[in-house]
């Protein structure tokens, strides 16, 4: 489905935590099977740590020591990060198979975890949003903030609401409502309510998440997420939050929640795509090749040459795509 006939998506946005330090390489060799390339290490890291290593051009980096005086400071542990744009190029399925193996394979604890929806139908403004929340009919959150507006030219800006607060005096969750479309230069031609969990909350989230039974579980699980962060209703003449009264565009936004689809590269139609690259490419030299060598030893060479063809994670989770949108093939 391409983007413009999206009514809304959800996705997780950031990932980062940390993991034991004897893991390192092993999930460098995992990374390196789902990327389908090798990092590129640095002699310098972040946050504190010594050295680091990315995936181009994912932005996915890990981080750790050298010696063990270092790794005793950051408890024995490598930090791990992914980008939203890297997480965007996972499959529904690879995600699912990737935040379980997280936590199954290599004992990951998160620090920071970020979950998005995105509408594209832009129900509500985020200029509106604040209007409401001055009037203090939101719940969730102590405070907000409106950044934005225009420039001097009239050209509208990269406007948000943002509610709670961010750091070691917030509360380890953290809500922007923006406007993605200018955020994004077009890319993505949506209104965003993201969510940011850090501390202990972040852990609790994506142990969640990790432990779903199926694709519509954790995109249920998500949208959930999403939508408990906050809660928009008038306030009585007693000042008291009354679900009851809740703002007609929240009801709207949950609704739309319940039926987001995943945020996902499999809009391309990557076996379809790969079909026309085919018949576009290679139709010509195999059938060169089977009029040279005639029709018996090249179809038994070509069922050999598929015989040893291993597939990649990434590739493996493009079929099993195709397979939930179009059914598997009949058994012979």
């Amino acid at each position: 489905m391409d983007a413009g006939e999206r009514q809304s998506s959800i996705s997780v946005d950031w990932l980062q935590g940390t993991i034991p330090f004897d893991r390192l390489e092993e999930f460098q060799y995992y990374m390196n099977e789902l990327c389908g390339l090798e990092c590129e290490t640095y002699d310098h890291g972040f946050m504190g740590f010594q050295v680091s290593c990315e995936w181009h051009p994912f932005g996915i980096k890990l981080a750790w020591d050298v010696d063990k005086r270092n790794r005793m400071i950051h408890s024995n542990r490598i930090v791990v990060q992914l980008p939203g744009h890297a997480l965007h190029c996972f499959l529904p399925v690879t995600l699912r198979r990737f935040l379980r193996d997280l936590s199954v394979k290599f004992w990951f604890k998160c620090s920071r975890i970020d979950l998005a929806f995105d509408d594209f139908e832009k129900i509500i403004t985020p200029e509106e949003v604040n209007e409401y929340a001055e009037q203090g009919f939101y719940k969730g959150f102590r405070k907000h903030k409106y950044i934005g507006g225009t420039k001097r030219n009239g050209e509208l800006t990269d406007s948000g609401v943002y509610f709670g607060t961010r750091g070691k005096d917030g509360g380890g969750k953290f809500l922007r409502f923006y406007r993605k479309d200018i955020e994004s230069k077009g890319e993505i031609n949506a209104f965003r309510w993201e969510v940011e969990f850090t501390k202990k909350k972040a852990n609790s989230v994506y142990f969640d998440l990790a432990m779903s039974l199926s694709l519509e579980d954790l995109a249920t699980k998500i949208a959930l997420f999403i939508g408990g962060a906050i809660d928009f209703a008038e306030r009585g003449n007693s000042g008291k939050f009354n679900k009851v009264d809740r703002l007609a565009f929240w009801e709207q936004i949950l609704h739309h929640l319940g039926a987001a689809v995943f945020h996902s590269p499999q809009d391309e139609g990557s076996i379809e795509k790969s079909m026309d690259w085919v018949e576009r490419s290679v139709t010509p030299s195999l059938e060169k090749i089977r009029t040279a060598i005639g029709d018996d030893v090249y179809y038994q060479w070509l069922f050999e040459l598929m015989q040893d063809v291993e597939l990649k994670p990434k590739q493996e989770s493009e079929i099993a795509w195709y397979w939930a949108v179009n059914g598997e093939p009949a058994p012979f």
